[in-house]
């Protein structure tokens, strides 16, 4: 496709005509084209687009529509008909009153290739970089994150179903790649174990026989997996996405052992021999959840929990800046896997931070995000101070106030000794390598924690065992939890619950914890989507004067909290 040639980027004086009398009071989107402009150019997305071929629809319009459907949670079809009727939409887009629009198949397209190009986040950059032009956006101020669970726009399935699925997607899939060799191999048992959905009701009651239904789903991808690597059998075969994705929920689920029994009867290839394919349990293991796969449809997303939620499907974490006197933006939007536990996320939301040049000073997060790593690590990497709920000693002598903690301790780094209160030096000092981070364990002999007068205060085993972090990372730790014992931290971190309220909008109004796409990549674009159109949103309320809205209360609560007169 060719671009066709940038149109001017004038509203057509039919269209402001009708605009300004349709809305004598203005409108989010004329105020927005009245202070904004046009927010993208075709250039910004002239590669996705190849040089010859049928005229295409003007990239910058698409990015634009795209951003406005998410921000009126609009399907493709309803927001094609935004482009051709409505009013205010034209005037936005800079179009004549009688243009036709578009399919809507077209935002489908556009989608698509902004995924394949790697343009997802150009949505929200490019927007982000008009607004730092016109002074609404600044680097090194105050912003915060928070995170939330998004459901996959698949199934929840639970192991069993999801093997049975996997099973049948790949028959699905081979009986259109290769019908001939698939209606050769297959048995005609099958059909009636494979070709509806797999649910509860098909499933035998009981755990021996579901068990052992199990083995059978087992017995059968296993020999279906023989097949296809036999020798005689075309090695392109082994190549088709579902049936790795077979091969890899096998080896997840089941484990083969030496003994054998005979298969059923059917096709010549599975009447043989077969290796006996055992249902795994806890005994046998399961690998991490981050590795697990949770549907064939869509093998990126994972099952996941954190409280009293479980899900299956994906995390986004959202960053927005909120500094007094100007809106409160979201700056960045990470999507990650949902097991990703979110101070693993941290080190790669600052990175876009500083690609796009607005890292903050102060970045106000949960006590999810805060680890001694990461405090240390986001002062020296970044030059962002990390301001949230440190973590807590939680062993006894700190939980009694009575006991002796590690800051009773004198430690001496340089010659790896620690003193304890009754002034004994430790007996070793070892290094220790837990989950890609070091710790080390300090030791002291039992000839002088045995008879110690001060024992009852400080352990209650034989001896006494610390576990310390590296020198600047328990240095950084101690500062904080004595930062936190201030009385301005409280105020300082009361910022950081407005970032409630913007994932509470998200969800609320714009479906942000249900993924409308299959794939982490195209969730990604939707979540990008959907911070662009939250930001437009805020724009237009800025541009119009509106205040920000203050934390509702109860009805109870405003009742109790008003003073009882004298």
């Amino acid at each position: 496709m060719s671009l066709r040639p940038t149109p001017c980027r004038d509203v057509p004086a039919a269209t402001a005509a009708v605009a300004r009398a349709a809305f004598p009071n203005g409108s989010p989107y004329l105020r927005l084209r009245d202070h904004l402009g046009t927010i993208f150019t075709d250039a910004q997305f002239a590669s996705l687009f190849a040089p010859c071929g049928q005229p295409a629809e003007c990239p910058w319009r698409l990015a634009l529509v795209s951003l406005l459907q998410f921000a009126e949670n609009l399907s493709d079809r309803r927001a094609a008909d935004a482009v051709r009727s409505r009013i205010d939409w034209k005037y936005l887009l800079g179009l004549e009153l009688t243009d036709p629009g578009f399919d809507a198949s077209v935002l489908s397209e556009f989608r698509g290739r902004l995924v394949a190009g790697g343009l997802e986040e150009h949505l929200l950059d490019t927007l982000l970089a008009l607004c730092r032009e016109h002074k609404l956006l600044s680097a090194r101020g105050r912003q915060r994150t928070d995170s939330t669970h998004v459901l996959g726009a698949v199934r929840s399935l639970n192991r069993l179903a999801c093997v049975t699925e996997t099973m049948r997607a790949a028959l699905n899939v081979l009986a259109s790649a290769a019908p001939a060799w698939l209606r050769a191999h297959a048995n005609p048992a099958w059909i009636e174990r494979y070709g509806r959905r797999a649910d509860d009701y098909n499933v035998p009651q009981g755990e021996a026989m579901r068990r052992a239904h199990a083995e059978q789903i087992g017995r059968d991808g296993h020999q279906l997996l023989a097949a296809i690597i036999a020798p005689g059998a075309p090695i392109w075969l082994r190549e088709i996405p579902a049936v790795e994705l077979l091969r890899q929920v096998w080896v997840q689920n089941f484990c083969l052992t030496d003994q054998a029994q005979t298969g059923e009867p059917g096709a010549g290839a599975f009447s043989e021999t077969t290796p006996w394919v055992r249902w795994r349990t806890e005994h046998e293991g399961f690998p991490p959840s981050l590795l697990m796969a949770g549907s064939p449809y869509d093998p990126e997303v994972h099952y996941a929990n954190k409280g009293t939620t479980t899900w299956i499907g994906y995390k986004v974490h959202l960053t927005e800046a909120c500094d007094e006197g100007g809106p409160h933006l979201i700056t960045h939007v990470e999507t990650t896997p949902a097991p990703v536990v979110d101070r693993d996320a941290l080190n790669t939301i600052h990175d876009g931070l500083k690609a796009k040049g607005l890292l903050p000073g102060t970045h106000l997060v949960d006590a999810g995000y805060v680890a001694a790593d990461q405090l240390v690590a986001s002062r020296r990497n970044y030059g962002v101070t990390l301001l949230g709920p440190a973590p807590q000693n939680y062993q006894w002598q700190t939980q009694s106030g009575e006991g002796f903690t590690l800051q009773d301790f004198i430690f001496d780094w340089d010659r790896q000794v620690a003193i304890c209160p009754a002034g004994h030096e430790s007996r070793s000092w070892r290094p220790d390598y837990w989950q890609g981070r070091t710790a080390f364990k300090v030791r002291f002999s039992t000839t002088h924690c045995r008879p110690c007068p001060l024992k009852a205060r400080c352990t209650r085993s034989d001896r006494r065992l610390l576990t310390l972090r590296p020198q600047e990372e328990h240095e950084t730790l101690a500062a904080a939890r004595e930062r936190e014992a201030q009385p301005n931290f409280k105020q300082d971190y009361q910022q950081r619950a407005g970032i409630e309220g913007t994932i509470s909008a998200g969800v609320r109004v714009l479906h942000l914890r249900r993924s409308r796409y299959i794939g982490l990549a195209k969730t990604h674009l939707q979540h990008v989507l959907t911070a662009a159109a939250m930001n437009l949103i805020r724009l237009g309320a800025w541009f119009a004067g509106t205040p920000l809205a203050r934390t509702r209360q109860s009805a109870f609560t405003r009742l109790m909290m008003v003073p009882i007169p004298a």
